[in-house]
């Protein structure tokens, strides 16, 4: 796939937005993986029930003030300070 070569042991993983190839090996550690993102997701979604905004959960407004100082500051940055990036 591209200058990506996909193996026997691979396992390809596809949704509507594109197809995963992943080492078969590799698996256990992607779901495990897939499931705190779910975990999470599911945490800020009752907490939005109960009357929490996602801006309030992940802390914009301290996003958009640091932004103030520290130009570069990218909003994935802010997240992983915060805990809430879900991608890592």
């Amino acid at each position: 796939m591209g200058r990506w070569q996909v193996g026997s042991d691979d396992v390809a993983l596809a949704d509507d937005d594109g197809v995963l190839f992943v080492p078969a090996r590799r698996l256990g550690e992607l779901f495990d993986l897939a499931e705190s993102i779910r975990d999470l997701e599911r945490r800020q979604a009752d907490r939005i029930r109960a009357g929490e905004s996602l801006r309030a959960q992940v802390g914009f407004g301290a996003y958009l003030t640091a932004r103030e100082e520290q130009p570069a500051l990218t909003f994935r940055e802010h997240l992983r300070r915060v805990g809430g990036a879900i991608e890592e």
